[in-house]
């Protein structure tokens, strides 16, 4: 198995939450092929892309939301930089793309990403397609004529051929401890990228959860530990990131929150023990991972926490490989994390999800100190599997079958 492809095709920059980007590079690429006068958008998105972006801000301005973001796509963005296409979004382009009239419409059939803009203008009407992965354009249409249309990009196609099912974490952590360093370059790219979008957002954006904790601290109701320095590493980008800054998340799997819970507690621990920057890439590979073999069982947009279920169980797993732990321990580390936080549902993304990582934070290093400590729930107690791996294909099942009704639930409310 090329894991070292497969962190490379998961791991990329983003600019704000992905689903806004989508949205906004859907509409970005429906305007290029028509151009004029904007005189309608219509946006047809699956649920979870829905609600994802519902209270998100977007990058560069103080707004809001799917519409928005819709909006702003067709004005000034730039389809050629995909999800970071919303990059220099200026103050006037934001006030002309308050007047243009934008529809929503929730496609009902539709379960994986998959997101159409359609723009009418003085010139005609523009289509883009967005389906399967946040920048996979599938389809583009001009005036009823089709530009380009396939079913299967390219990288969907790699995807595919992932043996998932055969993939163990014995595998992911033999990897992460022979890996040749060179080929961690994704890695070194993604920790530089999530720690400046933490140093940004710790002047006190968002839910300002970093300086809340601090001022605390002095105050003497907390201690500077190992557990307070990754929270305020991976907060302070959560807030960035989800208040709007202009600034990229490296995202995993399709997404910015992802990629900083999997990264940034593992970065925040590794560097404060001291230990090589070469055991740190490796530890934080190892975490990359467990987060895409666990996505891909629970889905990329699912009804469950993402961010803590799969970036914290990355976290768990590179932070176990730091303190020395080996297959049993990070196996068990996961089970941890499975039985304490499962549950915790995906309301979309907004600032509210910076408290999720703090959570997130806490719960993967308590579940890697028990795994250290030799501590471990048996095997078959509850949703724990018989393995790690099973757990993970548990929580696939409990996202996709048990969830189901609650995400619509949490949709309705949303179009309240």
């Amino acid at each position: 198995m090329d894991f070292t492809q497969l962190l490379k095709s998961e791991i990329r920059p983003a600019l704000g939450v992905t689903e806004v980007g989508a949205i906004a590079l859907a509409t970005a690429r429906a305007y290029s092929l028509v151009g004029g006068e904007i005189l309608h958008i219509e946006v047809q998105m699956n649920g979870g892309l829905y609600k994802n972006s519902f209270s998100c801000g977007i990058p560069g301005t103080k707004e809001l939301g799917c519409k928005m973001a819709a909006a702003l796509g067709a004005i000034g963005g730039k389809w050629e930089l995909g999800l970071e296409c919303l990059k220099g979004i200026t103050q006037e382009q934001v006030e002309k793309a308050k007047q243009l009239p934008v529809e929503i419409i929730i496609a009902q059939d539709k379960e994986a990403i998959y997101v159409q803009g359609e723009i009418t203008t003085t010139r005609g009407v523009g289509i883009a397609r967005i389906e399967g992965i946040h920048d996979n354009i599938t389809y583009a249409a001009k005036n009823d004529e089709i530009l380009f249309q396939t079913k299967r990009g390219m990288e969907m196609e790699k995807k595919e051929v992932v043996p998932f099912d055969s993939i163990t974490i014995e595998d992911m952590v033999e990897y992460a401890a022979s890996v040749s360093i060179q080929e961690l370059d994704i890695i070194e790219e993604m920790i530089e990228m999530n720690c400046k979008l933490s140093h940004l957002g710790a002047v006190g954006v968002g839910l300002a959860i970093s300086s809340t904790l601090d001022a605390f601290r002095e105050k003497g109701v907390l201690g500077n530990d190992m557990i307070y320095d990754a929270q305020r590493l991976t907060c302070s980008a959560m807030d960035a990131r989800l208040s709007g800054l202009p600034n990229p998340a490296m995202s995993i799997v399709g997404s910015g929150s992802h990629g900083i819970l999997c990264s940034l507690p593992v970065v925040s621990y590794g560097r404060g023990i001291r230990a090589s920057e070469e055991w740190v890439l490796r530890a934080v590979a190892l975490s990359g991972l467990v987060t895409i073999y666990s996505k891909h069982y629970t889905g990329r947009l699912s009804p469950l926490c993402g961010c803590v279920l799969g970036g914290g169980s990355g976290a768990a797993a590179g932070l176990v490989f730091l303190m020395g732990g080996g297959v049993k321990e990070v196996s068990n580390a996961i089970n941890h994390m499975a039985a304490n936080l499962t549950g915790m549902i995906c309301d979309g993304g907004s600032i509210g999800c910076s408290l999720k990582a703090s959570a997130g934070v806490y719960s993967a290093f308590l579940s890697a100190m028990l795994a250290m400590n030799h501590k471990a729930i048996p095997n078959n107690f509850g949703i724990i599997g018989a393995s790690a791996e099973d757990t993970v294909k548990n929580l696939g099942r409990i996202s996709a079958e048990g969830m189901f009704a609650m995400d619509r639930t949490i949709i309705d409310i949303m179009q309240r």
